[in-house]
């Protein structure tokens, strides 16, 4: 009876290792991994010891275990604790999944890394107050994708701002091999491993790409590495940025997994907005149109981009959506005549929205039949270099 008792403790002891380790392995942030180890030396070492009491039963061998297991339940919780409060003080970054941080006001809360000028950094909890009104940019692979990373240094130099460069792979996308027939597991897996393992090589060189192009002109930038949800990613990233730019054609799968074929209007319907979309980078940007649907929508792109102004030399054509008249945006376009005077331009003329570098719509890409009949009807945008959804 007690060799079978020693088997069950032994291997019961031994699986909860197993378990933990693979945890350890796996689990995406410092704090989660701590929690599978520690259940290792408390469970998994307690239980293995147990199982040695019975193999070998005796009083003296009792109270050793007994000791042991006491001094184990003493002390690994605490030092887990201490060393999971020093992690946090210390700014260890928290996962990109975390929805909800109870210490967030109660402890104070470092930089994990520096954030000096040229710094790389990993995915944290929320960005600091230094980055307050920055420039993000999500990189992605492709023409436009160096386009968005080469237009956001543009605007970050023009308004002085500092810029943020966001590496995201969208693991759920690559995550989703379809169905899985009986037995196909381990090769899914495998599968699933192997496209995430290309989008980080792909996603590397991008990253070389965009710390290139910044050293050249000498700007100030980060970078955040992060994988999940872009959308639930760029809205915890976003809160603070005071630009938001991708790419008008490239995805967080970085090529591998066949992308999304609408990508600016995706992520505005998933609550990212104002965002601009770059297909090509405008070598000057003297034209800028904004296309005005009467909406408090679009009022509050028309604040967001006479406050942030990032093309500060261009002329600017507020002209109203094909639905609605002139008269009917006039409240609209005496405020941008107050924010910007002569470079307002008679907003009475027909425009072709093809011949401004930059086109921004202040109310597109949202969920609606409205705004369904009116991405419809737009005129085709190939040949604009940056477009903007309000």
């Amino acid at each position: 009876m007690t060799i079978l008792l020693s088997s069950l403790f032994l291997i019961a002891g031994a699986a909860i290792c197993l378990i933990a380790a693979l945890g350890v392995l796996r689990l995406p942030d410092f704090f989660l991994r701590m929690h599978a180890a520690t259940k290792a030396g408390v469970a998994g070492a307690g239980l293995v010891l147990i199982g040695v009491a019975f193999a070998e039963p005796s009083f003296g061998m009792w109270v050793k275990i007994t000791i042991a297991i006491a001094f184990l339940l003493l002390t690994t919780p605490i030092a887990g604790h201490l060393l999971a409060r020093a992690g946090y003080v210390a700014g260890v970054p928290l996962w990109g999944g975390t929805y909800q941080n109870d210490l967030q006001g109660e402890l104070p809360r470092g930089e994990f890394e520096s954030r000096a000028p040229h710094s790389r950094h990993v995915a944290g909890e929320a960005r600091p107050r230094s980055q307050a009104g920055s420039v993000l940019v999500a990189l992605t692979s492709g023409r436009g994708g160096e386009a968005a990373m080469q237009v956001a240094i543009d605007i970050a130099i023009t308004t002085n701002s500092p810029l943020l460069a966001l590496a995201i792979i969208d693991t759920k996308m690559l995550n989703n091999v379809g169905p899985v027939p009986l037995g196909g597991n381990y090769y899914a897996a495998q599968l699933r491993r192997s496209q995430v393992e290309k989008a980080r090589g792909v996603l590397a060189s991008v990253v070389q790409e965009f710390e290139r192009r910044a050293q050249e002109v000498g700007v100030s930038f980060s970078i955040a590495m992060e994988e999940g949800d872009p959308i639930k990613i760029l809205r915890s990233r976003g809160k603070e940025a005071s630009t938001i730019l991708v790419s008008r054609d490239g995805w967080f799968d970085h090529g591998i997994d066949g992308g999304r074929s609408d990508p600016l209007a995706y992520l505005v319907r998933g609550g990212i907005y104002p965002l601009i979309g770059a297909a090509a980078r405008p070598a000057i940007v003297r034209s800028v149109t904004f296309i005005h649907d009467g909406t408090s929508h679009s009022d509050r792109t028309l604040e967001w981009f006479l406050a942030r102004d990032p093309w500060p030399s261009a002329v600017v054509h507020l002209v109203p959506d094909a639905s609605i008249r002139q008269s009917e945006i006039q409240g609209a376009t005496d405020r941008a005549i107050d924010a910007l005077g002569s470079r307002i331009a008679n907003t009475g003329d027909t425009l072709d929205l093809t011949r401004s570098e930059v086109v921004i719509f202040g109310n597109e890409g949202h969920d609606g039949w409205m705004n369904l009949v009116r991405a419809s009807s737009r005129p085709r945008l190939e040949d604009v270099p940056v477009v903007v959804f309000g």
